[in-house]
């Protein structure tokens, strides 16, 4: 497992996340998005972030649990997005993209680093 490797999960969730930060730069902040964008954000760095502790894990057992935990926080970004393209928050393109990329490929991804 190369963790450099560009078709890898551990570089497609880092531009996943620098996608996530470019898009909600799109959303107008108000009082009712403002918390919306944070749990974005904090969900979307979460995959890449138990990812890291996944590799630095010390046993099979830690190692599972971080990518279980990566794997939440993957759908609980999708979660998030789906809001914002419910409610039209942001660039529905950018939104859109972002949903396919986590829909498509993350979980999956994540499930099969087990």
């Amino acid at each position: 497992m190369d963790r450099n490797d560009p078709k890898g999960i551990d570089e497609r969730s880092l531009r996943f996340f620098q996608d996530v930060l470019t898009f909600v730069d799109t959303i107008r902040k108000e009082p009712k998005t403002t918390r919306i964008i944070e749990q974005l954000v904090g969900s979307a760095g979460s995959i890449g972030g138990n990812r890291e502790e996944a590799l630095g894990a010390s046993s099979r057992k830690e190692f599972i649990r971080f990518n279980e935990i990566a794997l939440r926080s993957a759908n609980e970004t999708v979660r998030w997005l789906r809001a914002c393209a419910a409610k039209q928050f942001g660039s529905q393109e950018q939104c859109v993209a972002l949903l396919d990329e986590a829909c498509r490929y993350l979980p999956l991804t994540l499930t099969f680093n087990l």
